[in-house]
């Protein structure tokens, strides 16, 4: 058994290989061959704890989290936790994994997988609201499947937005960082604005001669009382993707504009039912994705970072306990 760190997952990644796990995962999501029960979501004042178990054909796991908004004041890192992978015959733990690192990694590959749906395959310029760690993976990730030259950004401080720089650099030395001064700014100069922000209100004006024609995606928000995008975005756009059911009750970004009539229930799309073609968005108007994950995301990119693992040797092999045991 392996135990994977933040660092292992960050030099064993490549875009490319994770953008094609999560197809594979969405494909056999549709097609049943997955299942994966609701999150248990516990909050202990104002901290989080999120258990997240998942079945596959050849593999399954479960990912513990917790979110303590406190721990920023502290320097430490605000979400935590661990992946456990496991073979799906024998039921032998495959590997430990950093699960912070992990779940970046897999909201990027599926923050890429949903802009090549929902944008044209002739975007080369992409904004980023939210500098943090999610928003610097989709910055990156969004490299991987558009021929991305510019990338866009609006930060709250010189140190994230030169945090924000150095990180994507380091992955895609190539590509041109440009900080905007607000939100206006970005929207006039990008195609393909990305929200990675935990906003109890919106981060762009509700303007629709701003808003109109653009491609949205919206990461961050994740509770009822976060809405990172305006209505307007989804008025224009008609409908909206998302990665998982659950966003229905858990953001604020769907579940708002449900509420005021905005969307309806019949024009809210799963990402799988893009993947398989029974449903569509015309790349040519307003799109929207909204993001909030679940566990079939964490399976298949875990499974995909340990298989490169193995290849190369890279990780800590922990003893494994071969002995046979009992019932517990």
């Amino acid at each position: 058994m392996r135990y994977l760190s933040a660092l292992d997952l960050e030099a064993l990644v490549a875009p490319a290989m994770l953008v094609a796990a999560i197809e594979r995962a969405l494909r056999d999501f549709a097609q049943g061959q997955v299942t994966v029960p609701a999150r248990q979501h516990f909050d202990c004042g104002d901290k989080i704890v999120l258990s997240m178990p998942v079945i596959g054909a050849t593999a399954f796991g479960a990912k513990l989290v917790s979110v303590v908004p406190g721990n920023a004041s502290r320097g430490l890192p605000v979400t935590n936790g661990l992946m456990m992978l496991s073979d799906g015959q024998s039921g032998q733990p495959l590997a430990v994994l950093n699960a912070a690192a992990l779940t970046a990694l897999r909201t990027g590959a599926v923050g890429a997988l949903a802009l090549d749906l929902i944008a044209p395959a002739s975007v080369d310029r992409v904004g980023i609201i939210g500098t943090g760690v999610q928003g610097t993976w989709q910055a990156i990730f969004a490299c991987a499947v558009r021929p991305i030259t510019t990338v866009y950004f609006v930060a709250r401080s010189e140190h994230s937005a030169q945090r924000f720089v150095d990180a994507v650099a380091r992955r895609v030395p190539a590509v041109k960082l440009v900080r905007c001064k607000g939100a206006a700014e970005l929207l006039d100069a990008c195609p393909v604005v990305i929200a990675a922000t935990t906003s109890a209100d919106p981060v762009l004006p509700n303007e629709p001669s701003l808003l109109e024609g653009k491609h949205y995606l919206s990461i961050g928000s994740f509770r009822p009382a976060m809405q990172e995008l305006p209505d307007k975005v989804y008025e224009l756009a008609g409908c909206i993707v998302v990665d998982s059911d659950a966003a229905r009750h858990e953001a604020g970004d769907l579940i708002n504009p449900l509420a005021a009539g905005v969307l309806h229930e019949a024009n809210v799309y799963h990402l799988a039912q893009l993947i398989t073609g029974t449903r569509s968005v015309d790349v040519r108007s307003t799109t929207v994705f909204k993001s909030v994950g679940m566990a079939l995301y964490d399976l298949y990119a875990a499974s995909a970072l340990v298989a490169e693992a193995q290849r190369v040797g890279r990780g800590t092999v922990l003893e494994s306990d071969q002995r046979s045991g009992g019932h517990q």
